[in-house]
């Protein structure tokens, strides 16, 4: 190959290249489309809040080698090393981990519009076949959860692992929170029921959070929002609850409405 010949293919590699990394997702610094549950390098985990996630990850699906590798990727270990966990939240973990989409975990502290947790696809990319893959950005705000108030086994039951797992769902198995007058759940968080119920864990009894104004001990008032689950018990049901400060949580006036978080999912043609 001649050398101007050589020069002018290079520079096409390069544009091609670069080109790519813009079209196929360029966030976080990854110029090429990897597969898989990967942390965010623009939007990094501290070291405490990567601790929180990977020990809620191991406790929720029993995978007691769940770890980050070198280059951020989730890693699961030895699969066959399991000491309880759910076989609900392992199975769809380990899609996560095994399937052709791109999860990218973020850390967004003190987010005004993500209220503990969203996923939200950025883009697709198209492979040499014609399959189409999807690039999820998964954000977790773990400040919301520092405001949780309430039974010690609610909070387990609502902890920043599992609210990135109910996010997983959305993606993986096309589950969506729509909520209507005769189901206050929806088939997503029934799913994530299933979790807690292997684990023997109280299990979410609404969707939405009621809402009531709570006065503080220097009498101002606040809105409360307040998560109910139902803890079996032999015969009997008893209701625990976590509550919170709305205004710490998200800005009402800028959140996201939930019709349009939906679409988001919904247009991707989730079906499974």
């Amino acid at each position: 190959m001649k050398r101007d010949t050589l020069r002018v293919f290079v520079t096409f590699l390069i544009g091609f290249f670069a080109c790519a990394g813009q079209v196929f997702g360029a966030t976080d610094g990854i110029y090429r489309f990897r597969p898989g549950i990967h942390l965010s390098r623009d939007h990094q985990f501290d070291n405490e809040q990567l601790d929180i996630l990977l020990q809620g990850f191991r406790f929720w699906t029993g995978l007691t080698e769940i770890a980050s590798d070198r280059d951020g990727n989730i890693v699961l270990g030895d699969r066959t090393h399991l000491r309880g966990g759910s076989k609900t939240a392992r199975e769809l973990i380990i899609a996560a981990v095994d399937g052709s989409d791109s999860f990218t975990l973020q850390s967004v502290n003190n987010s005004r519009t993500i209220a503990f947790a969203q996923i939200e696809s950025e883009d697709r990319y198209i492979d040499g076949q014609g399959a189409r893959h999807w690039r999820w950005e998964l954000r977790i705000d773990f400040s919301d959860f520092s405001q949780l108030i309430g039974a010690d086994n609610a909070r387990v039951a609502f902890d920043p692992a599992i609210s990135a797992i109910h996010e997983l769902a959305h993606a993986i198995r096309g589950y969506v929170d729509l909520i209507s007058a005769n189901d206050r759940l929806g088939e997503c968080e029934r799913y994530i029921n299933t979790m807690r119920a292997e684990l023997g864990l109280p299990q979410r009894i609404h969707y939405y959070p009621r809402y009531s104004v709570a006065t503080q001990l220097d009498g101002l008032t606040f809105v409360q929002g307040e998560l109910r689950f139902t803890e079996a018990n032999l015969d009997k049901s008893k209701e625990v609850y976590v509550t919170f400060n709305v205004d710490k949580i998200f800005d009402r006036s800028n959140a996201r409405s939930k019709a349009e978080v939906l679409n988001n999912i919904v247009s991707r043609g989730r079906s499974h």
